[in-house]
């Protein structure tokens, strides 16, 4: 998982998965900022903050989206 409170930009958004989430209906696509906000007390779900909004997604959810970290390097949140 990205780390808590730092803000990162979407690069790629697999959707290819069957059964996967319309992440993109909740505002996850490339360009868009995400920042993760605390994880639930048991681990899953993590609260993520897009677009102004907090979004709860589920680890096989979040695995499917790639960000780039401060130092520009892509990877899972």
């Amino acid at each position: 998982m990205a780390s808590a409170g730092m803000e990162y930009v979407i690069e790629h958004v697999n959707e290819g998965k069957t059964g996967a989430l319309n992440l993109r209906g909740y505002g996850i696509f490339p360009g868009s900022s995400i920042r993760p906000v605390f994880k639930s007390p048991a681990g899953d779900p993590v609260a993520y903050e897009i677009m102004g909004t907090v979004l709860a997604l589920r680890l096989k959810d979040s695995e499917n989206i790639y960000v780039s970290t401060p130092l520009h390097r892509e990877e899972k949140i």
